[in-house]
């Protein structure tokens, strides 16, 4: 029996951290994850790392039952 160890990969990012987000099941399900969004602009923005469209996207969209 092998207890090998998964392959690490430097330099490459992952798939999982490119795959859209899944169904939303509710409003706050979905100000939650604009929230997270628009960290990951800021988090990527200082780490000099590139944000994927659909993040871009996400964080520039409203939260459920903000009014302006």
């Amino acid at each position: 029996m092998s207890t090998a160890t998964p392959p690490v990969h430097h330099g490459v990012q992952a798939a999982s951290s490119q795959v859209e987000p899944e169904e939303v099941f509710d409003e706050d399900d979905r100000a939650m994850q604009i929230a997270a969004a628009q960290l990951r602009e800021v988090t990527d923005r200082r780490l000099g790392k590139v944000t994927p469209e659909w993040v871009k996207a996400l964080a520039q969209e409203q939260p459920p039952g903000h009014t302006d």
